[in-house]
């Protein structure tokens, strides 16, 4: 088997016929290697830039297949991510294991150059166990294997050699990226990567909502084909489940329409604002509850960034938008319904910069800043949906004073030693004690379950409710039959043992009584 090396400028200084190996040099030190497995990258964003240039190698529709296979340690994973693009000859294999290389082509997905090397040292983080196939044409793959070394061999096989288990779901892939991953890099998936993840459904659908969030814009329906622009598979051995896009979960929505000048061209862009729609929360992730993003919280409150297809920012709100004083608006939880999602087109390399392994914008480009300048005439609102409420309580206590002069209404009544307050209590000198929890939007179970909550707590204090209705915007037919059931079933007996009156719920729409 014989060898040849590439230059600096990837050209072969031999090029025997019988050509089996290749020696690689790599631009940067050793001690470059172990700075880039400390560039603090989640799990989900190293997947991301491998994705990155899966879907911009693609001829037409870009299929990409995640696959996962336990390792016989436990501490470890085996991952695999391929695709069935243009894939890489001898030259682009060499430019693409350059730190800072010069990106093929002009997808803005290969924006900077680092990310595979990136990618690559934070996931196999100390092991460094990882390999490449990649094939321009149908025939041998040409294979390179970490470690990451200041020169690299690369040679060509038959058949790429993966751990068992490891499902590609299509045949003949063009390129495959595979990694042993540690669980303790794996585990950053979550929130809180402390977290024992050991089963490999859970990490298919975590790792499935950070990227139908990430790549909604590709897995979107193409209207000239009517198919996505792209497939993600994520597989578990025979297991495949299609990666489906999650849009911001939005209600009560608004749409601004932005220009601003980038590059010496008028761009238009499209926001998009609202509040949170936490029933559709509930469903978002191929049928189940988001457990990253939109959860109604401080780190999650703020819009979402869309260059193109990709969104490249979640959750952005003191880096866009500023006190008088100049200060970042400082998260609190008045912001945590405020969602949205400024829709930038597709724009050419250089405008508008990411970070080099986009995890962030990159705030020197300052084209950003004209972009945050125009967001700015549209000011986060705090507790849009709490005032909306707050003006229903308002409303619906004047309504009923003006009702009977003789009712006793009150927005201030609390029930249990927390101190929980019922949204408006009507009672009079007969015994009538109406209770009503009012809701902006449409209702949801919780806020049915709330009514009981309070019932109950007026009964072990000795007051006894008549009646407990739930006004909001719209509700279900379910809804309805789960207040049906709730009135079946035992209430609690009052403090001095003597048995309660039964429940009584109802649901009304605001429409219904006269509200909206």
């Amino acid at each position: 088997m014989e060898k040849f090396t590439l230059n600096m400028n990837n050209t072969p200084v031999t090029q025997p016929e019988c050509l089996r190996t290749y020696e690689i040099p790599i631009n940067i030190t050793r001690k470059a290697f172990e700075g880039l497995r400390r560039q603090g990258m989640s799990f989900h964003q190293a997947v991301c830039e491998i994705v990155d240039d899966a879907i911009a190698a693609s001829k037409g529709q870009a299929l990409v297949c995640i696959a996962f296979a336990a390792d016989e340690d436990k501490n470890y994973l085996h991952m695999a991510i391929a695709d069935w693009g243009c894939g890489m000859d001898i030259n682009g294999l060499t430019n693409a294991l350059q730190l800072g290389s010069l990106p093929a082509g002009d997808n803005r997905l290969n924006e900077h150059g680092f990310g595979l090397n990136n990618a690559l040292s934070c996931l196999s983080d100390e092991t460094g166990t990882w390999s490449i196939y990649t094939r321009r044409d149908k025939g041998d793959y040409l294979k390179v294997s970490g470690p990451f070394n200041t020169r690299m061999t690369a040679e060509t096989v038959g058949t790429p050699d993966l751990p068992d288990g490891l499902n590609l779901h299509w045949d003949e892939p063009s390129t495959i990226v595979y990694i042993r991953v540690p669980m303790d890099t794996v585990r950053t998936v979550q929130r809180r990567s402390s977290s024992r993840l050991t089963d490999l459904s859970v990490l298919r659908t975590l790792l499935s909502e950070h990227l139908g969030v990430t790549y909604r814009g590709y897995l979107e329906q193409n209207p000239d084909t009517m198919d996505p622009y792209a497939k993600i598979a994520v597989s578990i051995g025979e297991s495949v489940r299609f990666v489906t896009p999650i849009e911001v979960p939005m209600t009560m929505t608004q749409r601004e329409t932005l220009e601003f000048e980038l590059g010496g061209e008028v761009v238009t862009a499209t926001y998009v604002h609202g509040m949170l729609d936490k029933t559709k929360c509930e469903t978002l992730v191929q049928g189940t509850r988001a457990k990253y993003y939109y959860q109604g919280n401080q780190p999650t409150q703020g819009i979402d960034i869309r260059l193109g297809k990709r969104v490249i920012a979640t959750a952005q709100l003191g880096e866009i938008w500023r006190k008088e004083d100049g200060n970042p608006i400082a998260r609190h939880n008045s912001y945590n319904d405020f969602v949205g999602e400024l829709l930038l087109p597709e724009l050419p390399r250089g405008v508008l910069a990411t970070l080099n392994n986009k995890t962030g914008i990159d705030r020197s480009d300052q084209g950003w800043e004209k972009v945050f300048e125009a967001l700015r005439d549209y000011p986060p609102q705090k507790n849009t949906l709490f005032f909306n409420e707050e003006e229903l309580k308002q409303k619906w206590a004047e309504f009923q004073r003006s009702v009977d002069d003789e009712n006793d209404v009150s927005t201030e009544f609390t029930v249990w030693p927390t101190g929980t307050r019922i949204d408006v209590v009507v009672s009079n000198e007969t015994g009538k004690c109406d209770i009503y929890e009012l809701k902006a939007r449409k209702a949801e179970p919780l806020n049915l379950y709330q009514l009981r909550m309070y019932w109950d707590g007026l009964v072990l204090s000795g007051v006894q409710p008549t009646r407990g209705t739930l006004l909001a915007a719209s509700y279900s037919d379910t809804l309805v039959q789960m207040a049906a059931l709730m009135n079946e079933l035992p209430p609690p007996a009052f403090p001095d043992g003597t048995p309660s009156a039964k429940y009584n719920f109802t649901i009304a729409s605001h429409a219904d009584k006269h509200l909206a």
